[in-house]
């Protein structure tokens, strides 16, 4: 892939710092005064539909790896809710992961990890390269999907579907889900909008920027790979599966990240269920040979571990 010239140039976004801010803001001043459980379930929710079915499922593993053939109408609806996850919308989100496979861990990584922990966790988002900042520069990384109509709509309107959504939140939870009869309930309906919208976000973005920074400094190398990518048991369990990202980084275009049976990865489980009942076609798998072969490094750097620890005086047996 080629970068646009502009990606050697970065400046400083304040857009970014005051949203990403504001949101931290409200959700940490909110939390606890608007906890409610009706909140909490629609937290819960929102969480696995814009994180899950919208940012793993569909910006990730369906829109930019193409692990699966998806009916258009499937990938309109994956978009829409990988959009409200705010993340960007999905060309942005598709074309700067692109890059990060093309170019992970070196310096023409976006979140390169080499920088630092803050700049790959969210650094790099502050201080944003000038390719990744407008429309005109990072819809070149992701061509297929700027020639769609829709995916151009998402992209140019996520803060105003954003707004939508908490009106609507604000309006269910102050008279369908409200607990005062023939009168608005405010306390049900900010709950709603704060766990809904505010706390939701702020969650899968720390999540999503795990993936980023966590996964590519603490874990498992067990494929022996070239870059910093590492399998985490705890990302995984966050992320829906993208904290396997070792696995992931391995093999890209593999729809399932947890190759083992102990890596739960939910995202997969999801594909799994949608393929079944015919939804998807030609999900691609990971090998028997990549995971025997990931088996053998394994037991390999175990058996070598072993041997060092044996040659070490008053350690051995």
């Amino acid at each position: 892939m080629k970068l646009r010239s502009s990606w050697q140039q970065s400046e400083f976004s304040w857009r970014n710092v005051l949203w990403i801010g504001a949101v931290h803001l409200i959700a940490l001043a909110g939390a606890v005064p608007y906890f409610t459980w009706t909140g909490f379930w629609t937290f819960i929710a929102l969480y696995y539909v814009s994180g899950m079915i919208g940012i793993t499922f569909g910006f990730h593993r369906m829109l930019t790896h193409h692990g699966f053939n998806a009916p258009r109408w499937l990938e309109n609806v994956a978009a829409f809710c990988g959009t409200l996850a705010c993340q960007g919308g999905p060309i942005n989100w598709v074309g700067t992961h692109r890059i990060h496979h093309a170019y992970s861990d070196t310096p023409r990584d976006p979140h390169d990890v080499n920088k630092g922990f803050w700049h790959a966790h969210a650094g790099w988002i502050f201080n944003l390269r000038c390719d990744l900042s407008n429309f005109e520069e990072y819809k070149h990384y992701a061509p297929d999907l700027a020639k769609r109509p829709f995916f151009v709509f998402l992209e140019k309107n996520m803060i105003q579907i954003q707004v939508v959504l908490g009106l609507s939140l604000l309006a269910l939870g102050g008279t369908l889900f409200g607990s005062t009869p023939g009168a608005f309930d405010f306390t049900t309906a900010f709950s709603m909008v704060v766990w809904g919208i505010f706390v939701r976000m702020i969650a899968m973005y720390h999540a999503t920027w795990c993936v980023n920074s966590v996964a590519h400094m603490f874990g498992d190398n067990a494929n022996k790979i070239g870059d910093n990518s590492k399998n985490n048991a705890i990302i995984g369990l966050l992320a829906f599966g993208e904290g396997w990202h070792n696995n992931h980084h391995a093999q890209p275009r593999i729809a399932r990240h947890g190759w083992r049976w102990w890596q739960l990865d939910q995202t997969w489980i999801f594909i799994c269920v949608l393929e079944t009942v015919g939804i998807l076609k030609n999900v691609i798998r990971p090998s028997r040979a990549m995971i025997l072969a990931q088996i053998n490094v394994r037991s390999a750097q175990t058996q070598q571990d072993s041997r060092s620890q044996d040659a070490v005086p008053g350690v051995g047996l």
